[in-house]
């Protein structure tokens, strides 16, 4: 049966069926004009506009400017530009690694061809031959808008508005919390020093300071300062915080930080490679190492949690590890919060420490008593006994007594 077409406003269409780029047609000054617009809702838009600027006469001569074809290989070029000039290297390198797995699929099509379902069809294929999470596939949708951003009218105006709406983002898992047992450590560990001994130093910096891999990469020579025994983290990810924190340095870390930063100028990349140039890049090496140490189900990003699981199993405060981590509040890091059972027993405890209750022998971790309830009847535990102050009521005195007060 077929699927009845959706009827489009009077004005408003499609030049290629199916395309979903929708083009305009309107009358001024006795003549049809066209234009090509993009999406329905931008087509709308435009139109609207069209009428009202010819009711008013103030239509330009020529409505749009006949533009050059432009092939998406052509925006990722401006795109890796304003990278390089705006961001990091390190965040400029990784994004560049995304453009260069959509150039074969798009590299030579024209970019204002290239339809939404068409990249929605591309990211479902991506996504499942190489297993990406959730958190991969948005990461390579903002590289989409990305490139159609710096192209559109506000950056190098080689476009006049993307030609496909906006794709929604998928919800991220943040409650994941893998972390490394002593034991995987020292597999990890093993396989570097034989393969890559030069990125050791880089692992366990990471393991120690619990920085994002992006900031691992980011680090200076300088960042540490042995007076304070903290390390200066260069944290970006939200602008809205300030631009470096700072993170207690273990003796491990130290001598980890003192072989990366020897032979180096103050302010030069911390982590280089073995040609000395600055490190962009850890999966090559670290992914290797990983697989040859057995390890399964895990990432360098796991790393991170690693260190904030090893804190908050010692006791450190969970707002303490959240401002390591670079976090503005406590919530992110609520995801381990299981790993300090002792603190729920001692909320539990601090509240019943103001009730009168018999000592409970199977519950001494927590030392207070649970009253025992009887399950074949399902009858409540009777109240607990709460301590009361009896305030003290003064003795009525008579007439007669204040009399003889008085005498004496």
């Amino acid at each position: 049966m077929a699927t009845k077409k959706t009827k489009l406003p009077m004005g408003i269409f499609e030049k290629v069926p199916g395309s979903g780029i929708y083009w305009i047609r309107f009358t001024a000054e006795g003549k049809i004009r066209r234009e090509k617009v993009g999406s329905l809702a931008a087509a709308k838009n435009r139109l609207g506009v069209r009428h009202i600027q010819v009711d008013a006469g103030t239509l330009p001569k020529t409505s749009e400017p006949r533009q050059q074809k432009v092939t998406f290989a052509e925006l990722v070029d401006d795109a890796n530009k304003h990278l390089k000039s705006e961001r990091t290297a390190a965040h400029a390198y990784d994004t560049a690694m995304k453009f260069n797995r959509m150039l074969p699929a798009f590299g030579k099509r024209e970019a204002e061809s290239i339809t939404r379902q068409e990249v929605l069809d591309w990211l479902d294929e991506q996504a499942e031959e190489h297993e990406w999470s959730d958190t991969t596939r948005n990461r390579y949708v903002a590289a989409f808008s990305l490139i159609y951003s710096v192209a559109g009218p506000e950056g190098t105006k080689k476009l006049t508005l993307k030609p496909w709406g906006r794709i929604t983002r998928r919800q991220e898992d943040n409650s994941r919390v893998r972390f490394l047992s002593q034991e995987e450590e020292a597999a990890i560990s093993k396989q570097l020093r034989e393969r890559y001994p030069d990125y050791l130093n880089v692992f366990i910096l990471a393991l120690h300071t619990g920085a994002r891999t992006s900031e691992v990469l980011r680090g200076e020579v300088g960042d540490y300062n042995p007076q304070t025994g903290m390390i200066k983290i260069h944290q970006t990810k939200d602008s809205r915080k300030p631009k470096v924190r700072f993170v207690p340095m273990t003796p491990m870390a130290v001598t980890a930080y003192s072989a990366m930063a020897a032979g180096k100028e103050k302010g030069a990349p911390l982590c280089t490679n073995r040609s000395g140039k600055p490190l962009y890049e850890m999966r090559y090496w670290f992914l290797r190492a990983l697989e040859a140490s057995g390890v399964k189900d895990f990432t360098f990003h796991d790393v991170r949690h690693t260190a904030a699981s090893r804190w908050v199993m010692s006791g450190v405060p969970l707002a303490a590890v959240a401002k390591y981590l670079g976090h503005s509040g406590a919530g992110m890091v609520m995801r381990y919060s299981h790993l300090q059972p002792e603190v729920n027993a001692k909320a539990i405890s601090a509240a019943m420490s103001f009730y009168a209750l018999p000592a409970d022998p199977h519950n001494k971790k927590r030392n207070i008593s649970n009253p025992v309830i009887d399950k074949s009847s399902h009858a409540l535990p009777p109240d607990p006994v709460i301590k009361k102050r009896i305030p003290k009521v003064a003795k009525k005195v008579t007439p007669a007594e204040v009399v003889l007060a008085k005498g004496a």
